[in-house]
């Protein structure tokens, strides 16, 4: 089974090239180093964790794991992801909660 960049490869190549040059240059270019490349991995994790895609997460797991980061960084970052989605949900629905307080207000 193809994976998605190899897809995207098939039907738009220089936009897949710009993508890996993009990847290239946050992971190798000098003047983009102030966060060591074992954090980007990570974030990378997370960063797919949050959006939801399997097959990026494990792609971010196994550089991760290629570079020398450890299973407990990896399900820790995973644990952040997870509470951090969380968060996000609570600032979603903080509107509709709000509402439902302002109407059970005025009830009373």
């Amino acid at each position: 089974m193809k994976t998605p960049m190899e897809l995207l490869k098939a039907f738009a190549p220089e936009f897949a090239k710009n993508q890996m040059d993009e990847k290239a240059l946050l992971f190798e270019h000098p003047d983009y180093q102030s966060v060591p490349a074992k954090y980007k991995l990570l974030i990378g994790i997370a960063a797919a964790a949050i959006a939801g895609s399997e097959t990026c997460t494990e792609m971010w797991v196994t550089m991760a794991k290629e570079q020398g980061v450890t299973n407990a960084e990896i399900v820790e970052t995973m644990m952040i992801a997870q509470y951090m989605k969380q968060a996000t949900v609570n600032d979603t629905v903080s509107g509709s909660l709000r509402l439902l307080l302002s109407q059970q207000e005025s009830r009373a």
